[in-house]
């Protein structure tokens, strides 16, 4: 069953005001479709529909300048506006015409002379159909999100990811374009399971994955790696860059003391980094994992709570030295 529709915002497109006026007041007499917006010509009204986005446009076919069929073509070529059905008003009753329009992109058509009821109830479909796909686009972008969120953290999960990073080691092969991997590793956090249980642990795993959250630039990509470990993609950044910012989140975790209920948890984090500068660097994604890891290694190895760039001197695999 569907929900009571909303009210929506039309905008009314003809050249000749009489019969805009006509139109407008129809549609407000319907009472509960919507604000109705005005445009004398096809430029005014793809300008209003980018400033305004109305829920729908009714246009006139027929216009001097820019006419129905040109604002179809011009609204063709800005994705965004896609989504803002135009149901067409036209005196053409050749079927040529009408397929035309439907292949330019028109939701529909009314003939003209259009009877007031016909017009209400080809904008109240049309409405609807609007409303319905913007429900199903927004419940398909939770369920998107349901599917590469870690429900601990709430940071990425391990799939996107690897998504991301595949997608990123691309353009660094095409493009040039640096790229940067951090792992970090709770230090001692089967010692925090076993003093303090799991929820504080659990606790201490989230604060810690805010931390770096928020620390990081937007279109760096933040995600839990496995277990305590967490990776952040850095885009755009090379070694420098990358060694930097690892510090900075470094002394983040260990000047930012978790509170699980009564207890205050004190923790850090060891960080192994991994950059390409250019494609030669790194071929494919595996590659700067392996080199992210063999550094978080070596940050362990060395006393935890710091940060190690991955080298060449690495490469011979060291010993996991525990949690």
């Amino acid at each position: 069953r569907l929900r009571p529709m909303p009210r929506g915002r039309i905008l009314v497109v003809d050249d000749s005001a009489p019969v805009r006026a006509a139109v407008a007041e129809t549609l407000r007499q319907a009472g509960d479709l919507a604000e109705v917006l005005e445009a004398e010509d096809g430029l005014v009204a793809l300008r209003l529909m980018a400033e305004e986005r109305p829920d729908l446009v009714v246009c006139d076919l027929v216009m001097p300048g820019c006419d129905g069929i040109q604002l179809l073509r011009l609204r063709a070529a800005k994705p965004e506006l896609a989504s803002i059905p135009v149901l067409i008003l036209t005196a053409d009753t050749e079927l040529d015409r009408k397929v035309e329009l439907f292949d330019r992109g028109a939701s529909d058509y009314v003939c003209k002379p259009f009877d007031p009821r016909e017009l209400v109830a080809r904008v109240r479909v049309h409405l609807r159909l609007k409303l319905m796909a913007e429900d199903l686009a927004a419940a398909n972008e939770k369920l998107y999100r349901l599917s590469c969120t870690d429900p601990l953290t709430e940071l990425f999960n391990r799939r996107h990811f690897n998504n991301v990073l595949d997608v990123e080691v691309a353009r660094l092969q095409r493009y040039g374009i640096p790229l940067a991997l951090i792992l970090a590793d709770i230090d001692h956090f089967k010692r925090v399971n076993d003093e303090h249980g799991h929820p504080v642990g659990d606790e201490v795993l989230r604060r810690v994955a805010v931390t770096l959250g928020r620390s990081v630039r937007k279109a760096d990509v933040v995600a839990r790696y496995g277990g305590e470990e967490i990776a952040i993609v850095l885009t755009n950044t090379g070694t420098a860059g990358a060694f930097v910012l690892a510090e900075r989140l470094r002394a983040a975790v260990e000047t930012t003391p978790v509170q699980a209920g009564e207890r205050t948890v004190r923790c850090t984090a060891s960080f192994g980094v991994a950059a390409a500068d250019t494609s030669a660097d790194v071929t494919d994604a595996a590659k700067l994992v392996t080199r992210a890891d063999c550094a978080l290694y070596a940050a362990k190895r060395d006393g935890r709570n710091r940060v190690v760039m991955w080298s060449p001197a690495l490469e011979p695999a060291a010993s996991d030295p525990g949690a």
